[in-house]
């Protein structure tokens, strides 16, 4: 009669086993689960973050590109779809809108200059954009045209 006993005992432990082993493969699967949803997270942030970087330079690329081309005396155009690097990096580009002059801010004048010979502050809208990473950054700068030498001007250089 032992022996019928000990035998009860284990066919109703096969069930239990079976219960534990469905557990633990659950949980597996839920660390697994967690670990491929932080994974994809975390590269979504750092392709976001890239992209950002990327259409911040290609907006100060524009910047750079509006500087170099300001002419106080002729009205400027806007640049829309210029390639920052269309060999190394086509898909970074900036858009610029027309140069036009700030007229809450006074004219102003350099020392050495004669008082005719004043600068001007002229705003513009400078958008960066990366199409690989569908991201965009838009500044909106100031600048200042300096007088052009003459090589008449005194005071200090």
């Amino acid at each position: 009669m032992l022996l019928d006993h000990s035998k009860k005992k284990l066919a109703s432990q096969d069930g239990f086993v079976l219960v534990a082993a469905i557990m633990a493969l659950m949980i597996f699967i839920a660390v697994g689960f967690y670990a491929l949803t932080v994974t994809t997270q975390d590269l979504r942030v750092s392709a976001r973050l890239v992209g950002e970087r990327k259409a911040f330079s290609a907006a100060e690329a524009g910047v750079s590109v509006i500087s170099r081309t300001l002419n106080p005396t002729s009205p400027s155009t806007p640049i829309i779809g210029q390639k920052v690097d269309p060999v190394n990096d086509p898909k970074a580009e900036f858009d610029a809108t027309a140069l036009v002059q700030d007229t809450n801010i006074p004219d102003m004048w350099f020392p050495g200059f004669s008082p005719s010979q004043r600068s001007a502050v002229f705003r513009s809208t400078v958008t960066g954009r990366d199409t690989a990473y569908g991201s965009r950054v838009r500044l909106s700068v100031g600048i200042a045209s300096a007088p052009v030498s003459t090589g008449t001007e005194q005071g200090p250089f």
